[in-house]
């Protein structure tokens, strides 16, 4: 039998149900009807980085409406596991106008769940000290159909907003909250990985983690140094080998970031004698992932097999080094699991199955004795939004969906520029379009029976959302006070790495001429 119903949580099947209340025909009557500057649906990093940034920089004091379906601000990190913590720095993370470092105790200053919520609960009480007219709403499930939600009570409220906010179009797919795309067979015990601390190392217990994004890797790294489990009792599943973001490269303060990376691709390229084979396919990007590792920017899992993936998972020399101890548990090169087998055997797509090495020990089957771990969720697949149509961030029917528009480290800082660009009364609407790029579509066709793989390190294609990034920046740079603002903004990854202004429309110039001369970029005269 199928055994989704393993993930017996409240939220189940969330991601069905948050797109339903985004297209829904049912109006029905509002018992009460509130209104407001800015209704912002969604309370997590994009929308709480939103208001911080519209509450600074709006022309004239704005009431703002901010709801969530969750009781508390703070997204995913509601849902996240006990054992996580921000794996990018805290110096980059959050919103504009309070430093999330100054609330963690970590001296990498990598902010733990609870530190976060706490930093996102008293962003509430700040704003409302500065005199700002803010009410967040918990628990509420907001109908874009009817402009209405569901309070706590069960009370239908309408809401007169003169202009609605959609954050939570690119809310991240959590396996809390997302079941697994694979089967599993009756009698698997499958978590997610907010069950592992109370498994526990003991009575031999084996593990299955499967995913190797950086859910994976926090589950086996607290399986080692949390559990004590020994390797011999860890199976990984990874089907593909991820680049990992080093959190501590030699040069101090200077992490990878996608304007840099763009730098350092041009600058191997040139290094191998500019061999134009290399632009259409993954050499391209592959080079500059090849110079990081050179200059201990970026780690990976296995020394002698090239990753074909990049997530930005981040993290520092010793975790990165217990990882590779667990290399003789990785199972890789097989693709992803389609099924887990009712004697726990997995059963990859391309039908192959495999035993796990514990298999029948004593009698007992593999499904007796392990726990496995889905880690598989794929947290940017947006299956919150996946299904819906794409649309400009700003609206003429004045609805702002806060999207992707920057590349790695972004989803703090695209809610504080979309929030930028709102408050700017000197644009149009088309010119503040113009000025968010986004990537194209996904291409029509069957999505595939697993879901999609994101991060797959390809060519460099026009709308790659690299480029996308560095035309957005270059734009950015071209709008007058914008590059002021940027880089006094803590959220802008060129300002956490020390730019200057003119340093960083230096780089920028500097990458498009090199893309342009590689044919990679056509020259802004001539279109984008």
């Amino acid at each position: 039998g199928m055994a989704v119903g393993l993930f017996l949580f409240p939220h189940n099947f969330a991601a069905l149900s948050r797109l339903a209340v985004r297209s829904s025909p049912l109006v029905s009557m509002a018992t009460e009807t509130s209104s407001c500057d800015y209704l912002v649906v969604g309370a997590g990093a994009s929308g709480m980085s939103f208001v911080d940034t519209l509450l600074l920089h709006a022309p004239e004091p704005v009431s703002v409406t901010l709801l969530d379906k969750r009781e508390q601000p703070g997204g995913h990190w509601n849902d996240a596991y006990d054992y996580v913590t921000l794996h990018q720095p805290a110096r980059n993370y959050g919103v504009e106008s309070t430093a999330l470092e100054a609330f963690t105790q970590h001296p990498e200053k990598l902010a733990s769940r609870d530190e976060i919520l706490d930093y996102y609960r008293s962003l509430l009480s700040r704003w409302g000290e500065a005199g700002h007219r803010v009410s967040f709403v918990g628990g509420a499930a907001y109908d874009f159909g009817s402009a209405s939600y569901v309070d706590a009570s069960g009370s239908r409220v309408g809401v007169d907003a003169s202009k609605v906010v959609d954050a939570r179009y690119t809310e991240n797919d959590l396996p809390l909250l997302v079941p697994p795309k694979f089967s599993v067979g009756d009698g698997v015990d499958l978590i997610p990985p907010n069950q592992l601390p109370a498994r526990g190392a003991g009575e031999g217990r084996r593990y299955c983690v499967l995913g190797g994004g950086k859910t994976g890797q926090d589950a086996v790294l607290f399986l080692r140094q949390t559990l004590g489990v020994p390797l011999d009792r860890i199976a990984w599943v990874v089907p593909h080998l991820p680049w990992i973001t080093a959190r501590d490269p030699p040069s101090p303060l200077r992490q990878n970031t996608c304007i840099e990376f763009i730098a350092s691709a041009l600058e191997a390229h040139a290094a191998a004698g500019s061999p134009p084979s290399a632009l259409s396919s993954s050499a391209f990007l592959q080079s500059a992932f090849a110079k990081l590792e050179e200059e201990g920017k970026v780690y990976r899992l296995l020394p002698n097999e090239t990753p074909t993936k990049f997530m930005d998972a981040t993290l520092n020399r010793r975790e990165a080094e217990l990882l590779r101890e667990s290399a003789p548990s990785v199972i890789h090169g097989r693709g992803r699991v389609a099924s887990l087998s009712s004697t726990g055997d997995l059963v990859f797509a391309d039908g192959s199955e495999l035993a796990l090495p514990w298999a029948n020990e004593g009698g007992r089957s593999a499904a007796e004795l392990t726990t496995y771990v889905h880690c598989t969720a794929g947290a940017f697949n947006f299956g919150a939004s996946a299904a819906e149509g794409r649309r400009p961030v700003f609206s003429s029917e004045g609805e702002i969906t806060v999207q992707e528009l920057f590349q790695f480290p972004g989803f703090c800082f695209n809610g504080a520029v979309v929030a930028w660009l709102e408050c700017q009364r000197g644009l149009s609407l088309a010119q503040k379009n113009a000025l968010c790029e986004l990537p194209p579509p996904p291409e029509e066709g069957e999505a595939p029976p697993l879901g999609p793989v994101a991060g797959q390190v390809g060519p460099l294609s026009a709308g790659h959302p690299l480029l996308v990034s560095l035309r957005n920046l270059r734009r950015w740079y071209a709008t007058p006070g914008m590059g002021e603002w940027l880089h006094g903004l803590r959220l802008f990854s060129l300002a956490m790495n020390g730019y200057s202004l003119a340093e960083g429309r230096a780089l920028v110039e500097k990458n498009c001429a090199g893309l342009v001369e590689a044919g990679l970029l056509t020259p802004p005269e001539e279109g984008r």
